[in-house]
């Protein structure tokens, strides 16, 4: 019995062996989507995976599947019955430039329930390849969480008669108004995905509807009658309203991506951008930022997607948008001037938060004409208020602020009020969701200015640091700092200036010329970390005198610690940026070296005594040769109460001999 214990031990532990190896394997095909939706839990729809062991070297003689679903099964649901696969390419260029002769293959599937994804990206010099395979439940099919395959079948009606069960009742009196219901009606014409609004959609927006050829909706209870050449362009324009919410082809969600732009039926070329969000459950769906409250709503002939709201005609890029807005002529007149109207009227996936002309009115008038004169300033406070890709206001919560990157690669926040007000930082949006072909525009009550777009000295009062820029304009270099381009600005706490010691503080004040020099010495003529090795020396605005770094490295019971000084001054917090400069502050003021050891202590009266007993002991002159050396030397009054205390002599003998000083 002992020996087929140990024989069905060895067996377990086989298996676990072959599945460790068979998970690594899978491990490389299996990655999280690419969309915006929360798969931490969901992306394995909500069922439990357990091993499954399959014919290997290791255990060749059985084909083991502990896997389960909630229904039971062997396999998994996309094997089973009445799923439908397909598969989309799509080839584009990657970049300009040849970096490698190697292929980069990754693959992500994702489980949705209902459908199973799985995208290769294969990337070869300058080409990439998109191959997407879709498995889901064939059209009128359905499933449950834990059924193999999609056993259900519905008997679809035509978008007709889903829309009129749905009571998309508005929507099916515009498309009769246009001639299109009969084409929704008829299976054999075409397949058509639709986005529908509701009722209520519609009668929250009048005035858009035609309901003959001769008159158009003014109200519910009256009708204007018009001319036939006015109706005609009114007509058509009802009609590319209507048809910006159709386009052809079946498309579920299981065959739409993030950022997706689809073409309508326009006559105008209107789009369509859908987005996905992270939120609770199945994620946010937006159509033109506009919120889909009911999706896959299957048909004979296609599918609806349900809207909150009509969507208005998309052909306007957002340069486009923001040229023939009145509200937003500093805005285009900026743009203008930083070159950056091309890249807003190419495709992409931006979000702009366009400031009025009042909130660019509301700014300091100092500040505006700084920033407006400043093409390097002016650049950055526009990519500061513009995202790389598409924001939509239902995608703010009401519960918590919400980030997001823009285009400095700095956090913006997010936040709606008990009011739905929505907020960027502190600006008010008061007007959002205007659709681009390449974005969304939401207008703003304020220019939201970051420290990027600040000149040096702004820069540092915003951090509440008074006492440098005080001696900075007394000293006449507030020109210079302001005109200087890519340089790094040590900036003292006012706490470094309050601790100061009376010699330092007599060598700042000594004259206008000292005053300079001494702040020359703590600017940086290029843009820099301040992160060095050992020893290495910057140079600064102060000819012929370097800054030092020193590292201390020390190793305290939790490991070690490395400490940067320059100078011996403690860089308290790096790289703080402005429009022309990096910041760092420090928690000392540097005061220029005045030649060696020696020739410090010398001009310095606390140390008369000091530099006497060097030199009677010899040690100056060493002192004068090239170092580096540390000297720890007492003042006068230390050395004084010292010798009294002890009864040491003076005699010059006896210095020599002892050498009362500490070299290092």
């Amino acid at each position: 019995m002992s020996r087929l214990y140990v024989f069905l031990i060895l067996i377990c532990l086989l298996l676990v062996v072959d599945d460790i190896e068979s998970r690594r394997h899978r491990r490389r095909y299996r990655g999280r989507s690419r969309r915006r939706q929360n798969h931490d839990h969901f992306a394995l729809g909500g069922r439990l995976r357990l091993p499954r062991w399959k014919s290997s070297w290791l255990f060749p003689f059985a084909d083991i599947n502990l896997a389960f679903n909630y229904g039971g099964g062997s396999r998994q649901w996309w094997d089973g019955p009445n799923v439908c696969t397909s598969k989309e390419k799509r080839n584009e260029t990657t970049r300009e430039d040849i970096t490698s002769h190697h292929t980069s293959v990754s693959m992500t599937c994702d489980d949705k329930g209902t459908s199973y994804i799985c995208t290769e990206i294969v990337t070869k010099n300058l080409e990439k390849t998109t191959v997407k395979e879709i498995k889901e439940c064939c059209h009128g099919y359905s499933r449950h969480s834990g059924q193999f395959g999609c056993p259900t079948y519905r008997e679809l009606d035509d978008i007709v008669s889903t829309a009129r069960a749905l009571n998309l009742t508005d929507f099916l009196r515009a498309a009769k108004s246009i001639g299109l219901q009969s084409k929704l009606q008829d299976n054999s014409v075409a397949n058509f995905t639709v986005f529908a609004p509701t009722n209520k959609a519609f009668s929250e927006t009048p005035n858009v509807l035609p309901t003959d050829e001769y008159s158009i909706l003014s109200d519910m209870n009256s009708v204007i009658r018009i001319s036939p050449p006015i109706s005609t362009i009114i007509v058509s324009d009802a009609s590319d309203l209507v048809l910006s919410h159709v386009t052809g082809g079946i498309l579920t969600t299981s065959r739409l991506t993030d950022e997706q732009i689809i073409t309508s039926a326009g006559s105008k070329s209107s789009t369509i951008r859908v987005n996905f969000y992270d939120m609770v459950g199945d994620g946010l769906m937006t159509a033109n930022c506009k919120l889909v409250s009911s999706r896959d709503n299957l048909a004979s002939n296609g599918v609806i997607h349900i809207v909150e709201e009509v969507l208005q005609p998309v052909t306007k890029s957002l340069m486009d948008i923001i040229s023939s807005n009145p509200q937003l002529s500093y805005l285009k007149t900026a743009i203008g001037s930083t070159g950056l109207g091309q890249d807003l009227r190419n495709d992409g996936q931006f979000t702009l938060f366009a400031p009025s002309d009042n909130a660019f009115q509301k700014l300091d008038n100092t500040l505006l004409q700084t920033i407006l004169n400043d093409q390097r300033c002016l650049k950055k406070v526009l990519f500061h208020h513009l995202l790389p890709n598409v924001i939509c206001s239902s995608a703010v919560s009401d519960k918590h602020k919400s980030r997001t990157k823009n285009q400095l690669s700095n956090y913006l926040y997010l936040s709606r009020d008990q009011d739905n007000k929505l907020f960027v930082e502190k600006s008010q949006i008061i007007d959002r969701d205007v659709m681009a072909t390449n974005g969304v525009l939401h207008l703003i009550d304020d220019v939201i200015i970051p420290h990027e777009a600040l000149g040096v000295l702004d820069a540092i009062q915003r951090l509440n640091i008074t006492r440098l820029p005080e001696l900075i304009i007394q000293a006449g270099l507030k020109k210079s700092l302001e005109q200087a381009e890519n340089i790094s600005v040590l900036v003292p706490t006012d706490e470094a200036f309050r601790k100061m010691s009376t010699f330092a503080m007599n060598r700042l004040n000594d004259s206008q010329t000292s005053l300079a020099d001494t702040l020359r010495y703590h600017v940086i003529p290029t843009v820099s970390t301040c992160h060095a090795y050992d020893g290495y020396q910057f140079p600064t605005w102060n000819p012929q005198k370097n800054l030092t770094v020193h590292i201390d490295i020390s190793f305290p019971f939790y490991g070690s610690r490395t400490d940067e000084y320059i100078q011996c001054s403690t860089i308290v917090k790096y790289n703080i940026p402005s429009c022309n400069a990096v910041i760092h502050l420090i928690d000392k003021v540097l005061i220029p070296p005045v030649g060696t050891v020696i020739d410090v202590l010398a001009v310095d009266n606390r140390f008369t005594e000091f530099v006497r007993l060097m030199k009677i002991s010899g040690m100056a002159d060493q002192l004068q040769k090239k170092g580096p050396y540390t000297v720890l030397a007492p003042t006068n009054k230390d050395i004084n109460a010292a010798l009294r205390s002890n009864g040491i002599s003076t005699d010059i003998t006896y210095f020599r001999e002892t050498r009362y000083l500490s070299l290092g």
